[in-house]
């Protein structure tokens, strides 16, 4: 797969907004560390932007991302201008995985928490029901269990509160019901296996990605990870400095909402006399989220659910 191809396919939402929004200064050393790498659409134009001897640090779980990925930051950085770092981990491990590279203060921070467009277009992908393959949907297929282990082990109860609780699937009970009955006769073990017990209750695409997504974020703890990842972030940002994070749906906005208004309080607590002694560590910039424009829409259909969060370390 060239380069050129994986471009067209993948566009980088809220490009513009990300990198304007990017101040760099040239009296330090600017680390920017980018959580979510997938095809290096934002890293590209941070890199231009960024000084000589700056350092940029990106994490990806998908070890394929980071392999396509890294082809496009080396012709970026031809003349090794910015020092990049690599880190093939999930950004939970941001904090653990800067100290092993002795960096304890960022100056800058951002979160794409989207999915890749190779991760929905190739069935070897595992996250689309349009064409048949494992029922996997792990970002690094090295660690952790497929999306198999769920719908064979879990129970109808648990199945049940996944759907509803990340992606408010109202006809979850009777979807959960078909799964535990389908795998009565055999495991599902691959997409066309899940399709076909979600359409014996309905055959509506929308119900099919909803499903999809859930056992997704499921999968991979996803809201979990991201929440330990923000706080993290928020705790090693240099004050001054920023954290932008971009989602697409729902519960990743109202996630990141949550975080960083708790951090705009000196009290999180419902004591009295205050006993958490939380200090306030940020200012939010973004009274309403940053939206894409009706042209970027336009261009690319992908991105008119994304939603951006700027906030400054105070």
């Amino acid at each position: 797969m060239t380069m050129k191809s994986i471009e067209e396919r993948h566009i980088s939402v809220l490009l513009n907004e990300l990198v304007d929004s990017i101040k760099i200064f040239e009296d330090t050393k600017n680390i920017i560390v980018d959580c979510t790498l997938w095809m290096a659409g934002h890293a590209s134009k941070m890199i231009e932007k960024m000084n000589a001897w700056d350092i940029f640090i990106w994490f990806d779980a998908d070890e394929r991302n980071l392999k396509l990925a890294t082809q496009r930051l080396n012709e970026v950085n031809k003349d090794n201008k910015v020092e990049i770092i690599l880190i093939h981990s999930n950004f939970v491990n941001l904090k653990e995985a800067l100290a092993e590279k002795w960096i304890t203060e960022i100056t800058w921070i951002y979160y794409d928490l989207g999915l890749s467009s190779l991760h929905v277009d190739e069935a070897d992908r595992w996250f689309s029901f349009r064409e048949e393959g494992p029922l996997d949907m792990r970002f690094d297929a090295s660690t952790g269990k497929p999306a198999s282990f769920i719908t064979n082990v879990y129970r109808k109860d648990q199945i049940v509160d996944i759907l509803r609780n990340y992606w408010e699937e109202s006809q979850a009970e009777a979807i959960a019901k078909a799964i535990i009955n389908r795998r009565k006769q055999k495991p599902l073990e691959t997409t066309t296996d899940l399709t076909e017990a979600i359409e014996t209750v309905s055959k509506h695409p929308k119900v099919k990605t909803r499903v999809y997504q859930a056992l997704r974020i499921e999968t991979n703890h996803e809201l979990d990870y991201a929440k330990q990842s923000i706080e993290d972030a928020i705790s090693i940002l240099c004050s001054g400095w920023y954290l932008f994070v971009i989602s697409f749906h729902s519960l990743e906005d109202r996630l990141t909402k949550q975080i960083m208004k708790k951090e705009t309080r000196d009290c999180i607590c419902s004591d009295l006399i205050c006993s958490c002694h939380h200090k306030k560590s940020i200012k939010i910039l973004t009274k309403k989220p940053i939206l894409p424009t009706d042209e970027e829409i336009k261009q690319n259909p992908r991105s008119r659910s994304a939603k951006a969060r700027l906030a400054v370390k105070l």
